[in-house]
C-alpha cells in the first residue's frame, strides 16, 4: 500500500472515532506525562467498626481529570474501588461527569450460586475548590429488574488525604492497577 493511500485510511479511521465519540485524547500516547493531585473529596460517615458514604480522588492530567471512586457500605477496610471512565470534565465551568464500574456485595442468582455485583455508577456534578456536588445513579447488571438508586451528594474535601502520589501517568496507573486487582470490580 502505498504511503498516501495508508495516510488515507488512517485520517478515514481517525474521523471515524471521533465521530464514535471514542477516539483517545491526544496526550494519551504519552505515558510519561505529569499528572498532578486535585485532591479527595469524601462525605464517608465511620461508626465503631462501619463506613458509608462515597468518596472520590481526582487528578489533573493535562485539560481532563482522572480518579478513583470508593462505595463504603458496611465494615471498615478494603472498601471496593473503581477507577473513573467515560470522564468529561470542563475545567473552565467544573462541570464533571464519570461512570464506574464497581462490585460492592455479591447477589445471590438462580439456583442459590452467589456471584459479585456488577454495579455502575454515574456521577454528574460540579467540582469547586473545596466540594464536589451532584447526582450519583446506581444501578445492578446482575439485577436489570431491580430499580436503581440516585441521590444528590456533596463530597467535601479532605484536608489530610491519604491519595496515592505518583510524578506520571504511567506510576499512577500502575498503582492504581495494584489497588484494583484486590478491590476493583468483578466484571
Amino acid at each position: 500500500m502505498k504511503s498516501a493511500q495508508r495516510l488515507t485510511c488512517f485520517l478515514a479511521l481517525l474521523a471515524m472515532l471521533v465521530w464514535m465519540g471514542t477516539a483517545p485524547p491526544a496526550f494519551a500516547q504519552n505515558p510519561s506525562r505529569t499528572i498532578r493531585p486535585i485532591g479527595e473529596f469524601s462525605n464517608v460517615r465511620h461508626t465503631d467498626e462501619h463506613a458509608y458514604g462515597y468518596m472520590i480522588e481526582l487528578w489533573r492530567d493535562g485539560d481532563t481529570a482522572i480518579g478513583l471512586f470508593f462505595v463504603s457500605e458496611g465494615l471498615q477496610g478494603d472498601t471496593p474501588a473503581g477507577m473513573m471512565e467515560n470522564v468529561r470534565f470542563n475545567s473552565r465551568t467544573g462541570a464533571l461527569f464519570f461512570t464506574a464500574k464497581l462490585s460492592t456485595g455479591v447477589v445471590i442468582l438462580p439456583g442459590g450460586r452467589q456471584e459479585p455485583t456488577r454495579d455502575l455508577f454515574e456521577f454528574s456534578g460540579t467540582l469547586r475548590a473545596t466540594v464536589l456536588t451532584g447526582t450519583i445513579q446506581r444501578s445492578d447488571h446482575r439485577q436489570p429488574v431491580r430499580a436503581g438508586s440516585r441521590e444528590r451528594v456533596q463530597l467535601k474535601i479532605q484536608k489530610q488525604a491519604t491519595m496515592l502520589t505518583a510524578g506520571s501517568f504511567a506510576e499512577w496507573r500502575g498503582r492504581v492497577d495494584e489497588i484494583l486487582k484486590f478491590r476493583g470490580p468483578k466484571w
